[in-house]
């Protein structure tokens, strides 16, 4: 695989450089995005020349990323996906440095690649870290954030008590989708019992589903998502969840769910 996608850099190498090299083409391709600008609206939205942004149009319109108009300029169909792609590096690469708290010496096997490519989404996140002085820190802002949520879905390999509870709670106002793996599933039925958990599925909104394999906790609502990952020790990480509250982070969340609910079995207890 990694000789074949050289193979690729090698015949596109000079156009991620010239993509990425100016910083007038970059600003000119991302207002462009937004739709037909005029060279007065480029200049207002770039804070760049008239001068230099023609000089820069022109550079893009040999490479048939533009088109020019009556009432302006627009991306053409290949300037388009130039700049979707353009931009999701921008969102990812803006990311990085929060991400870094959480993933770095972290196992991120579990979430699959595909939503790896898109990890720009979560731009906005923020990390959760236990301090000396508030060791419940992450759990305290994980658990404020959840009584607010109206739709549910949890995903996890570990398993954390206090979650039960507050799920248990919740279940009188929100709906709730448990996908746990088998040995979480045993301990959660020990706890609760076998028949106040069948109680709840047939009188609640609450499915359960048991996974094999999740090395994660993971919780997608209608309001935020929270990510905890385990070190690569393999040890659950306790002091650090990954927190955001956006639509995007939550539709890309989503996706993570949905992902795992494919190869899940639902539990008829």
């Amino acid at each position: 695989m990694s000789k074949e996608i050289l193979k690729l850099y090698g015949k596109v190498r000079d156009d991620l450089k010239f993509l990425t090299a100016s910083d007038v083409r970059t600003r000119i391709i991302i207002t462009l995005n937004g739709g037909l600008k005029s060279l007065r609206d480029l200049k207002d939205e770039t804070n760049l020349s008239s001068a230099t942004i023609l000089h820069g149009m022109n550079q893009l319109d040999e490479k048939n990323f533009i088109l020019k108009q009556s009432g302006g300029y627009s991306l053409s169909q290949t300037g388009k996906i130039v700049a979707i792609h353009l931009i999701s590096l921008i969102k990812a690469s803006t990311s990085l440095g929060e991400l870094e708290k959480i993933f770095l010496r972290h196992e991120i096997e579990a979430i699959p690649e595909y939503l790896l490519e898109t990890i720009g989404s979560l731009k906005n996140s923020v990390v959760i870290e236990s301090t000396p002085t508030d060791v419940m820190k992450p759990h305290t802002v994980y658990a404020e954030l959840l009584s607010k949520a109206k739709e549910i879905n949890y995903i996890s390999s570990v398993l954390l008590p206090q979650k039960i509870e507050m799920f248990e709670d919740l279940l009188e106002s929100s709906s709730l989708q448990l996908m746990v793996t088998p040995e979480i599933l045993d301990k959660w039925i020990e706890i609760k019992g076998r028949e106040n958990l069948k109680k709840a599925t047939e009188e609640k909104d609450f499915k359960i589903w048991k996974i094999d394999d999740a090395r994660m906790s993971f919780t997608v609502t209608d309001k935020f998502i929270a990510l905890g990952l385990f070190s690569t020790d393999g040890i659950y990480d306790l002091h650090k969840y990954l927190i955001d509250e956006d639509a995007e982070a939550i539709e890309w969340g989503n996706r993570l769910f949905e992902h795992y609910l494919k190869k899940a079995e639902e539990v008829k207890l």
